[in-house]
Order: structure tokens, then C-alpha cells, then sequence
């Protein structure tokens, strides 16, 4: 089961402290806060401009950090918001909504945890190895390629997959092929027949991560990216299908969820309108 929030949301106006590009197609952008804030990995917080340049709804970013007063984000440019987001420059406002949604629960003494993320799904899996990872534990990172591998961020201790050859940089190497299939390379090397497995990324992703599990009987938490528009469950617009028939929301009942109760076949698919019941 995934653990309480760290803290319980706040509203506050904050300041751009940096934003701008760390590798080819992912930005970070660091927002100071008037006060104190924590947060639980796997959380998120909505971000919106304010006056009349507010959006009618926020933009969903998963908290990488908090430090010296900052919230960290890494998001990619998709869309007219986060297109906005990437061309707002040190000093300007941004309003703040968060954490929300509930997190990756803490260490335990059970088996060596397998970390599979992909693209911008990095920072709940970042920020849980941060806190709780061990040696015995597989951090695994996936992108396209080497350029946009977030290098500064990841230690040796994260091995890195990508689609497409390119160079790295110096005492870096980067596994050509899916985070799965280099998964798949790692364990068979590793005496360990129990796992637990915590992924994030792309829904391809997620799902090769939920059938590896199951074909292992191993537990599985994804953290999913459902595109959401209010942050608290209202809007219904971050639906994600579940075994038992009806919807869970990503922003109330995730974003991390236990890959067990996802309908990963209707995954993806056509989601309810609001109200317009299952």
C-alpha cells in the first residue's frame, strides 16, 4: 500500500528561482516558496500562472525536490501549458497547489526493490531512491536517447537504457534497448528471486512493467502520468480503468497505484465523460 502524504496541501504564490533546459527535451524548473513545504515521493503539485494569464485548469508536475526553500519539477514541453511553463523566466510568479496524491510507502526490511523509470517519470522514483535507497536495490532509467538522459541527476548506481545508440558522456554507457529488456539483462545476473518492482513513465512502459511483475509474482506500484485538469478528483479527467469495472482517478487514488487493480487492457482507452457514470 502507498504511504500518507508528507505534509497536506497548500496554496501559495511562488517565485521562479531557474528554469530552463537539462537535457535535450526535459526542463527543470525550481519554484521558491514563501514558506516551509515537504513532500512524499511520488506527489505532485499543480502549477498555474496568475492574473489573466491563469489557466482554467493548472499543469500536474511530480515533485522532484525540496531544497533550501525550492520545489523542483522536471516536465517536457507537451502542449500550450507547458509550452507557456518553458518560456517563463528567474523571478516570476507561479501559483502553487500541493503535494497532492498519495506516494511510494517508505522502506521496509522486505526484498531488494527494482526502480523503473522512464522520460519524466523520474522524479517520484529519484526522490524515493534518494531517501530509501540500498545497494541491493536496481535503479533502472529509460529514454530515447543518450541526449535526453538527465545525466547530472543520475548516479552511477542508475543504469540507463536507450532506444537508439548515440554518445555518452565520459565513464557513462547507456544499454541499447527498452529500461524492461535491460532489466530483464540485469536480474538474470542477480541470485534474488523476489523483488518488489516500482515504476513510472510512459504507459508502454507501465505496462511492460505490471506483465513483468506478474509473470515473476512480484508486487508492482506504478506511478501513472494520467493527464489531469483539477489535482483533486472533480473534473474526472484522469481516469484510469480498474479490474473490478469501474475508474479510480490518478490525482485522489494515485497517482501510485498497485499495477494488480489496473484493467491495463482498457488502459489508454476511452475514459467516461463527467457524469456520465462507468
Amino acid at each position: 500500500m502507498s504511504a500518507a502524504p508528507a505534509s497536506g496541501p497548500i496554496f501559495a504564490t511562488g517565485r521562479v528561482k531557474a528554469n530552463g533546459l537539462l537535457c535535450d527535451g526535459m526542463h527543470r524548473l525550481d519554484l521558491e516558496l514563501p514558506r516551509p513545504t515537504a513532500f512524499a515521493p511520488g506527489q505532485f503539485a499543480m502549477l498555474n500562472f496568475g492574473g489573466r494569464d491563469r489557466l482554467i485548469f493548472g499543469r500536474p508536475l511530480s515533485i522532484l525536490a525540496v531544497e533550501a526553500g525550492a520545489v523542483s519539477f522536471l516536465y517536457r514541453v507537451a502542449g500550450e501549458g507547458t509550452s507557456r511553463l518553458a518560456a517563463v523566466a528567474p523571478g516570476a510568479e507561479l501559483a502553487y497547489f500541493g503535494p497532492l496524491g498519495n506516494s511510494l510507502p517508505p522502506r521496509d526490511d522486505g526484498p531488494p526493490r527494482l526502480l523503473l523509470a522512464g522520460g519524466v517519470g523520474l522524479p517520484p522514483l529519484l526522490a524515493w531512491h534518494h531517501r530509501h535507497g540500498r545497494e541491493a536495490d536496481l535503479a533502472l532509467f529509460g529514454a530515447r536517447a543518450p541526449q535526453q538522459v538527465p545525466w547530472t541527476l543520475l548516479s552511477e548506481r542508475w543504469a540507463v537504457s536507450v532506444d537508439s545508440a548515440g554518445q555518452t558522456p565520459a565513464g557513462r554507457a547507456a544499454f541499447e534497448g527498452t529500461v524492461v529488456a535491460l532489466a530483464d539483462k540485469l536480474l538474470a545476473r542477480r541470485p534474488e528471486r523476489d523483488w518488489r518492482l516500482l515504476a513510472c513513465g510512459p504507459l508502454p512502459m507501465l505496462r511492460a512493467a505490471a506483465r513483468l511483475a506478474a509473470a515473476r509474482g512480484w508486487s508492482c506500484l506504478v506511478c501513472v502520468e494520467e493527464r489531469m485538469g483539477c489535482g483533486y478528483g472533480v473534473c474526472r479527467g484522469c481516469v484510469v480503468p480498474a479490474r473490478a469495472g469501474d475508474w479510480l482517478t490518478a490525482c485522489q487514488d494515485g497517482p501510485v497505484l498497485d499495477a494488480a487493480t489496473i484493467d491495463w487492457e482498457r488502459f489508454g482507452a476511452s475514459a467516461p465523460t463527467p457524469g456520465g457514470g462507468s
